[in-house]
């Protein structure tokens, strides 16, 4: 069971009168509002987007901002543009993004948030930077061509040109596993 609220704070919504394009609600100054289950939601908030009701498609552009709460977890996002199916559990932007959960701040050139029924909430990231945002982790920063954030698993695998700055260490791998629970390298 899924509810799908929208709320659109300007009357600039319209549906575009092309025959291909009849099922096409285009929006400004929105938020996206959706219910998942009684503990679980997504809201997002953009200066445009569009909705295809045909593939249940959905595009948000300009100063996108996300909060999602799922499997438990709640975590944050900015960026300029996001799209995603709702029927689908798949969130992809392919601009950068700043993403914020757990006590880290990830800052990657694209996005991809996907849930899977064995994984969880797994948020994949590109050309990623990770600075911590915990003073109370040893972890301090690191990068890698690409990072996985497990969040029910409180995992993090760095992979590809790898970086990971914990106390008084560099460490340089191709891969890196780090646990967030017990805040170490495993």
């Amino acid at each position: 069971y899924v509810l799908w609220r929208f709320f659109f704070s300007c009357p600039t919504s319209s549906a575009n009168s092309a025959s291909q394009l009849d099922n096409i609600v285009e929006f400004n100054n929105s938020s996206f509002q959706s219910y998942l289950s009684k503990n679980e939601n997504v809201v997002l908030k953009s200066k445009e987007g569009e909705l295809n009701l045909d593939n249940n498609e959905i595009i948000l552009s300009g100063a996108v901002e996300g909060k999602f709460n799922l499997d438990g977890e709640v975590f944050n996002i900015n960026t300029d543009s996001l799209s995603g199916n709702l029927l689908s559990k798949s969130i992809l932007s392919e601009e950068e993004v700043i993403f914020k959960a757990k006590g880290i701040e990830i800052v990657s050139s694209a996005m991809e948030i996907s849930r899977k029924t064995q994984e969880g909430v797994k948020v994949l990231f590109w050309n990623a930077n990770l600075n911590k945002l915990n003073a109370d982790s040893r972890m301090l920063k690191g990068k890698a061509n690409k990072i996985e954030l497990f969040l029910s698993k409180d995992l993090i695998v760095m992979d590809g040109n790898a970086v990971f700055y914990e106390d008084n260490m560099k460490l340089i791998s191709d891969k890196l596993h780090y646990d967030l629970n017990t805040d170490r390298i495993l």
